[in-house]
């Protein structure tokens, strides 16, 4: 049983860190930002934002944050939005 458990573990952090390498390596340039908005004070609570491999889970750890923001408040009023760009890449003289 804990060999089974040993196993999928490592296969889990194998997948993620292939999203990280194929972001890395095939988008470089593909950058996103979330944000995590009170939808009624319209107030930006919390931001993070990435290009290439640092874009992997962006939008997921919005989303734990706004689960610890509803701590202080109902979490129906917090809205996370994410908005993606390409990067001009930097030109060599």
């Amino acid at each position: 049983m804990k060999k089974i458990l040993l196993i999928n573990l490592i296969c889990l952090l194998g997948l993620s860190s292939c999203a990280n390498m194929f972001n890395g390596l095939v988008l470089p340039n593909q950058c996103k930002k979330c944000e995590l908005i009170n939808s009624l004070t319209k107030e930006v609570l919390f931001t993070n934002e990435g290009c290439g491999s640092e874009n992997t889970h962006l939008e997921e750890k919005a989303k734990i944050e706004a689960y610890d923001q509803s701590r202080y408040g109902n979490l129906c009023d917090l809205e996370v939005i994410c908005t993606t760009w390409k990067q001009e890449p930097e030109s060599e003289e």
